[in-house]
């Protein structure tokens, strides 16, 4: 699975968007594969949304986010975990397990 994290030095960005920087991790099962982190410059929300899709990513993990980029990329076919705080990894680990 392909994961997408939007970050604020190492923790959750607190809202979609506002983060120039994107922690792109591949997993198979429980176990973190490959891990990326991607700098996009100034790019805002609905290109950074845009690029999610087009690199494959199945997960986005983030804070905030509006409605209507939350609703855009479930109709994309991205599953949206959203209102999450913390260091990106450990939240990673976390969803993993459960």
């Amino acid at each position: 699975m392909k994961i997408a994290i939007p970050l604020f030095k190492k923790r959750v960005s607190p809202h979609f968007g506002s983060s120039s920087r994107i922690l792109l991790l591949e997993t198979k099962g429980t176990e973190i594969c490959q891990e990326t982190i991607w700098d996009l410059g100034g790019e805002g929300p609905i290109e950074i949304a845009r690029r999610l899709v087009a690199l494959g990513v199945e997960k986005l993990i983030c804070g905030g986010i509006p409605s209507h980029y939350k609703d855009w990329l479930i109709r994309k076919g991205i599953t949206v975990v959203d209102n999450q705080r913390g260091v990106a990894r450990e939240i990673v680990r976390q969803l993993l397990r459960d």
